[in-house]
C-alpha cells in the first residue's frame, strides 16, 4: 500500500499489531498520546465479554488457543473492535487500533477491505508492527502476570514454536523494534512514527 498524502487533520486508521508480549498496547498508547487520536484496544473492549462467553460455553475464561475460542469467540472480538473503529472514523475521529492482527494483517483480502472502507471515509490506512524476540516477549508475559497468558507460559515451547517471527503486514507498514536489546527506546520510536504521520501533507 502506498500511503497517500494528507494534511495533519486527515482522518487516520492506525493499526498496531504484534504477538502477545511484544508491547503493542504500550506502543498504541504512546502513539495515541502523541497524536491525540482515540485508542481502541481489543482486550480492553472485549475481555469481560470474552471471559463470560467462554464460561457460558463451558470453557476456560482464559482460553485464547482452543478451537472453541478461535472459531467462535475471536471473530466476534475483532468484529466489535472494527465496528468501534468505523464508528469513530464516521464521527471524524482518527483511531489507533490495537490487537494482535496476526491473521488479519497478513490477509490481502482483509487488508484490502479495510483500505477500501478507509478510502470511502476519506481516511488513510496506516499499519504499525511491533517486533520483538521470543525472550523479550516471554519476560513481558511473566512480568504482566495476566491470567490469559497462563496457557502460553505453561506450554511455552509449543507456543513459541508456533510463532512466525518474520510475520509482517502485507501492506506498507512501520516497524517498531521492541526487543529488550533494541537500540532506541519504544517511546522515541513511537514519537518518530507519530511525527512522520503528522508531517505528511
Amino acid at each position: 500500500m502506498t500511503i497517500t498524502t494528507a494534511d495533519t487533520s486527515r482522518l487516520t486508521l492506525a493499526l498496531v499489531g504484534g504477538y502477545a508480549g511484544s508491547g503493542k498496547s504500550e506502543a498504541g498508547k504512546l502513539l495515541a498520546a502523541a497524536t491525540g487520536w482515540a485508542m481502541l484496544d481489543k482486550d480492553t473492549l472485549s475481555r469481560p465479554l470474552t471471559e463470560r462467553l467462554l464460561q457460558a460455553m463451558g470453557g476456560d475464561p482464559d482460553d485464547r488457543h482452543s478451537p472453541a475460542y478461535l472459531e467462535h469467540v475471536r471473530p466476534l472480538e475483532y468484529e466489535c473492535l472494527m465496528k468501534a473503529a468505523w464508528e469513530n472514523l464516521e464521527c471524524g475521529i482518527s483511531v489507533v487500533l490495537v490487537a494482535p492482527f496476526l491473521a488479519e494483517a497478513a490477509d490481502t483480502q482483509w487488508t484490502g477491505r479495510v483500505a477500501r472502507r478507509c478510502r470511502r471515509l476519506g481516511a488513510r490506512f496506516e499499519a504499525l508492527w511491533v517486533d520483538s524476540d521470543v525472550e523479550s516477549m516471554r519476560e513481558r508475559l511473566i512480568s504482566r502476570n495476566a491470567s490469559r497468558d497462563t496457557w502460553k507460559l505453561a506450554h511455552w515451547s509449543a507456543y513459541a514454536n508456533g510463532m512466525d517471527l518474520d510475520l509482517r503486514p502485507v501492506v506498507s507498514h512501520h516497524v517498531i523494534d521492541n526487543r529488550i536489546t533494541a537500540s532506541r527506546p519504544l517511546a522515541e520510536q513511537c514519537e518518530s512514527v507519530a511525527q512522520t504521520l503528522r508531517e505528511r501533507s
